[in-house]
């Protein structure tokens, strides 16, 4: 049985394992991350790259605790992206600078001047008619449209900047691997899995839905974990002359959340998909898979009735967005973390926020008492395998 050691065990690479690996290490200290699948595969994946500030919280004309909590993140990122943030972003993708926000018919009043407010006006701004990209220059479009200054950013490619710097400090096991841990007075001692025994001072759970069944393996029930279940849905020409044109908007009506949000991703073979999202995804839980797609088809027809479409292939893809439990099932407003003795289980409860939970994460750790020290690295570590993005694999 081989022994290892060091300072900070995290357990999951998605968004909020990669990144709070980057910050530690870069910090001194020795964090060592496992995963038991694919690097990003699961909800980080799943995601649409978009950086949210809030403001699609914010559409019923109120800044809610969920606009206010995620506020300052497009301006943490850019700094990322940038290379003056916590991380090193700087060869990842930008998809889009900005999004937009377009009604097919003028807003209400009330949401309009919400819009024009002192809160909201640095982040979203109106598009004169002669601004207009060519999507929304047809005659027949009388709606309202915004830009909404949020980036989308290309998600392998942020993953690909987060894994290279520290993966000799990342372990990759087999996904029927079991975890064995060993504790003393309450605090975790060290975990065993395959034929290494790993001890560390402090322990992070950042598995998303796999959060689950590491408490349950601990005997931990507190906190508890909601599912709040998507049907997300992709469409792409099936003429390679006639391609879908890029579009990074959110399709507004009179409710509270987006009818629709559209983001555009290119295959490797360059075919452009839409990967949708909003409330369709939401609402089309309960849909048939065939079902949701008439949904989808009839839904475009309806937001964006001057567009001749070209004949589209369609796909959908499911995804739970694992959280803390919530009363009533309800979105939680901020990252969360929850200590139990050396044990910090954690769950971002939104891409964007992911550099908000490593901060809370490390101001944790440090009150734990986590000291920095030397540790030799992981012998001959395994090469990593990254997650596949959707749209490379939802058509087939």
């Amino acid at each position: 049985m081989a022994s290892y050691h060091t300072d900070v065990l995290i357990i999951g690479a998605g968004i909020a394992g990669l990144w709070l690996h980057n910050r530690l290490n870069e910090q001194g200290y020795h964090a060592t991350l496992i995963e038991k699948n694919t690097i990003g595969g699961a909800q980080t994946l799943s995601a649409q790259g978009i950086i949210h500030g809030g403001s699609k919280y914010a559409l019923n004309g109120l800044l809610s605790n969920a606009a206010v909590a995620i506020s300052e993140m497009p301006q943490c990122w850019h700094a990322c992206l940038a290379g003056t943030g916590d991380v090193d972003l700087t060869q990842a993708t930008i998809l889009t600078d900005h999004q937009l926000l377009w009604s097919k018919n003028q807003l209400a009043a009330k949401m309009t001047s919400f819009f024009a407010s002192k809160a909201v006006r640095s982040k979203m701004t109106p598009v004169t008619a002669s601004e207009r990209p060519a999507l929304f220059q047809h005659p027949k479009f009388k709606g309202a449209l915004y830009q909404l200054n949020e980036p989308v950013l290309d998600i392998p490619s942020v993953l690909d900047c987060l894994v290279t710097p520290w993966q000799h400090r990342i372990i990759q096991c087999a996904p029927n691997t079991t975890f064995n841990w060993q504790q003393s007075n309450n605090d975790i001692a060290s975990l065993t899995i395959d034929k290494l025994t790993i001890t560390a001072q402090q322990i992070v759970l950042t598995a998303g839905e796999g959060n689950q069944d590491l408490l349950d393996s601990l005997n931990i029930d507190t906190p508890k974990m909601q599912r709040r279940p998507l049907q997300m849905v992709l469409c792409k020409s099936q003429d390679e002359n006639k391609p879908l044109p890029k579009l990074y908007a959110h399709s507004l009506a009179a409710g509270t959340k987006p009818l629709a949000t559209i983001t555009s991703h290119t295959t490797k073979h360059g075919e452009t998909v839409w990967y949708i999202g909003g409330d369709i995804a939401e609402t089309g839980v309960e849909r048939t898979e065939a079902a949701q797609i008439i949904a989808a088809q009839t839904l475009l027809s309806d937001i964006l009735p001057w567009i001749d479409l070209p004949k589209l292939d369609w796909a959908t893809h499911h995804v739970n967005r694992a959280e803390p439990e919530q009363s009533e099932g309800s979105r939680p407003d901020t990252a969360f973390v929850h200590s139990h003795h050396n044990l910090h289980i954690t769950w971002p409860t939104k891409l964007a926020l992911a550099p908000d939970l490593s901060d809370t994460v490390i101001k944790q750790l440090t009150q734990a008492g986590l000291t920095a020290t030397q540790q030799p690295d992981i012998p001959s570590p395994l090469p990593i395998k990254m997650g596949e993005p959707l749209w490379e694999f939802a058509f087939t």
